[in-house]
């Protein structure tokens, strides 16, 4: 895998390490620095369900033409009516999609946070273009993948083929919680909604901690209010003692609420 500046490439990497398993190298890997192995970057990407089931031989004719990019903050990785020539995989750092409205504004569409593909679905339009804006929000480090290679291994692979559409079958049920999320009831419901789904993200040992995945404006976008809105919100729940905040951290004081629906709206 071509990278900048270094490289995933078979015949330059050196084996820091013994390769850890796909099933357990997101755990292994919380930096996701060089330092940490490029075994384990190369095995990090293997566990991603976009690649699971693509045999050895083929992931590496992938990995050949893949670029690893490291981003600035507010950096643009592609543009509505753009061609898909490549899709994008997260490693770490947080990316907005989002449309312009006529007048310009933005309406946050989603958002991608480490482990999260972007772009793919585009892969398999008609058109090939891509549908909405990406744009880093953080220093984001991303692996780039060419699309015409991928389609071309999933049409020779059953098997790689029916594990992708599955994948976009579960990409779709999430896809239509969120859109709960940000269509019921009151601005307070929807808040509340969008803190119990990111709990419902975590591992239920952390529950009582969340980290907002994008800057508070971009929720508020994304909920379909205004910033004070989402802050003044916040600020209610806080003065309730349901909450805590720190930044972007989150604390539930009574996780329950959030768990069993008993938060009183």
């Amino acid at each position: 895998m071509d990278r900048q500046p270094a490289t995933l490439n078979r015949t330059t990497r050196k084996p820091l390490r013994s390769c850890v398993l796909p099933s357990i190298a997101c755990k292994k890997n919380s930096s996701l620095g060089p330092v940490n192995g490029l075994c384990d970057m190369r095995c990090l990407v293997r566990s991603h369900p976009l690649f699971r089931q693509i045999n050895k031989d083929d992931f590496d004719i992938i990995l050949t033409k893949a670029k690893h990019l490291d981003l600035q903050s507010h950096t643009s990785i592609y543009s509505e009516g753009e061609n898909c020539e490549r899709f994008y995989l997260v490693i770490e750092g947080a990316v907005k999609l989002f449309m312009l409205a006529e007048d310009g504004t933005e309406r946050i569409v989603g958002n991608a946070t480490k482990l999260q593909a972007i772009g793919e679905h585009e892969v398999f339009t008609e058109t090939k273009t891509f549908s909405h804006f990406a744009e880093t929000t953080t220093p984001t480090r991303l692996i780039s993948f060419s699309a015409a290679i991928y389609l071309k291994l999933l049409e020779r692979n059953n098997l790689s083929a029916l594990s992708f559409l599955s994948y976009l079958a579960e990409k779709r049920s999430s896809h239509f919680s969120e859109i709960e999320v940000i269509t019921i009831g009151n601005a307070k419901q929807r808040v509340v909604t969008y803190l119990k789904s990111i709990c419902d993200k975590q591992d239920s040992n952390c529950i009582n901690n969340i980290i907002l995945p994008i800057p508070k404006y971009q929720i508020a976008s994304y909920l379909g209010m205004k910033p004070e809105t989402f802050s003044r919100i916040l600020a209610e729940l806080k003065e309730s003692n349901l909450i805590s905040t720190n930044k972007r951290e989150i604390i539930i004081n009574d996780p329950k609420l959030f768990i069993n629906n008993n938060l009183s709206l």
